[in-house]
């Protein structure tokens, strides 16, 4: 079976759609209108999984319209930027961190409010959907992934065929379930940006956060041919580049784009590069012993963006709501915090460039892409 497996990273999930129209057009032309069984998501990409997965018996015409909702949005679509929302926020931070030892602590608190994202994801995917597709045999599974801020376990929420296997790996487990939109909330919920969302009496956050497999949950589904969509150059970016020749230490711009990065980038590529040496290691196996192995080769198609998308970011932090880049500024240079810029700079401008960029990248790999769908 066929699986789209999709990583995190904020507004960066646009990219994800470029490369989706470019398979989708090849799938067109291929008369495909069901590349995949199985739908994985986490962060941003547990918003775009499940808007597919709700469409899984005719993804051309689901990706169209994933174009379009991309192609035009705007931050206060996703979270709360005028002056009284952050002016509210951030005088109950001010007074917890002055007077919390005298006040006490309260509880609930994040950086932004995201009731927009929630009443946008209600507006455009139609959850009920999802268990005829299930039923019809259209759709395999839905599995989105986020973090039990309660129990530090890393939780795929599963809704597929009531048959398929459960699992439970240290801090990884699943659960079956019927996934709304408080899943796709509490999986893209960005640690400390974004809060946590209540699923089933505890609270969620994202699903990139201590997730050191996340190509694991479409592996368990059965999975044998994995089409996974990265959001960052595997090579040093300019943010990187600019550190490695300073002088002077590191601002908290910097290191929160560090923290960001190893939080919500590093998963993907470091589960891409232990695939590559399963699949070499069973290459050495005769075929005829390799079904006496708990390991098994899986087939896959990585795309990954081939610009930097920091930069870009960097070049168009101006579009950013504008107090949310003064909050930025009082951590350091907005070029220092070019990576947090780009999960949050959800503008059509910027997210247009991204579409454009996967579109590019995956047009690039059109060979490839062709070998995945035949």
């Amino acid at each position: 079976m066929k699986a789209l497996v999709l990583s995190g990273g904020g507004a960066r999930g646009a990219y994800q759609v470029g490369v989706l129209k470019a398979l989708a057009e090849i799938a067109i032309e291929l008369n495909i209108k069901k590349p995949f069984s199985i739908y994985t998501g986490i962060s941003a990409g547990a918003i775009n999984a499940a808007f597919l997965a709700q469409g899984a018996d005719d993804f051309p015409a689901r990706v169209e319209k994933l174009v379009k909702l991309w192609s035009g949005i705007r931050s206060d679509e996703i979270f709360r930027s005028d002056v009284m929302s952050l002016g509210k926020i951030g005088f109950q931070w001010m007074g917890e961190l002055s007077l919390g030892g005298w006040m006490g602590s309260t509880h609930g608190k994040s950086l932004l409010d995201t009731s927009p994202l929630y009443h946008l994801i209600e507006r455009n995917i139609d959850f009920g959907r999802l268990q005829g597709l299930v039923d019809q045999g259209e759709l395999v599974a839905l599995a989105l992934t986020a973090l039990n801020y309660q129990t530090s376990v890393t939780t795929t929420f599963v809704h597929g065929d009531p048959k398929l296997p459960d699992w439970s790996r240290a801090r990884r487990r699943s659960h079956k379930s019927f996934i709304r939109a408080e899943h796709v909330m509490g999986s893209s919920a960005i640690p400390l940006l974004f809060p946590a969302v209540a699923i089933n009496g505890s609270f969620y956050g994202d699903g990139c956060v201590r997730n050191v497999a996340p190509m694991s949950p479409a592996i368990h589904l059965h999975a044998d041919n994995l089409f996974v969509i990265g959001v960052r150059r595997t090579t040093l970016t300019a943010d990187d580049r600019r550190a490695q020749h300073s002088v002077h230490p590191p601002s908290v711009a910097r290191v929160a784009n560090v923290l960001m990065n190893a939080v919500l980038l590093d998963g993907i590529e470091t589960d891409m590069e232990r695939l590559a040496r399963v699949n070499g290691f069973m290459q050495q196996i005769p075929e005829n012993m390799q079904g006496s192995l708990t390991f098994k080769k899986i087939a896959n198609t990585w795309i990954h963006p081939s610009d930097d998308i920091g930069l870009l970011a960097s070049s168009m932090s101006s579009r950013l709501p504008r107090l949310i880049r003064y909050l930025l500024k009082g951590l350091g240079p907005l070029d220092d915090a070019s990576e947090i810029i780009s999960y949050l700079l959800f503008e059509a401008e910027f997210c247009q460039k991204l579409i454009a960029m996967g579109y590019r990248d995956a047009s690039r790999q059109e060979t490839e892409i062709r070998r995945f769908l035949s």
